[in-house]
């Protein structure tokens, strides 16, 4: 039949070393964990750069008015 994904060549698509690729196969949850990490520092570091980038617009000078620096002398 077909080849699924199970087996003992199910996690060698990653590329990782075969000792991890055992690890992955005993217990695929740590790959869930990973991934689930990972996307969600990858969505804590954009929210930062939105709050950066929202944040950091310099400071407008106002506007001079004409006829208004000179004082009382």
């Amino acid at each position: 039949m077909g080849q699924g994904f199970s087996g003992p060549s199910a996690f060698k698509w990653l590329g990782f070393t075969d000792k991890a690729t055992a690890v992955l196969q005993a217990n695929p949850l740590y790959l869930v964990i990973l991934l689930i990490v990972l996307v969600s520092m990858g969505g804590i570091i954009g929210l930062a750069y939105y709050i950066h980038f929202k944040t950091n617009k310099p400071y407008r000078k106002p506007k001079e008015v004409k006829g208004a620096k000179g004082g009382k002398k």
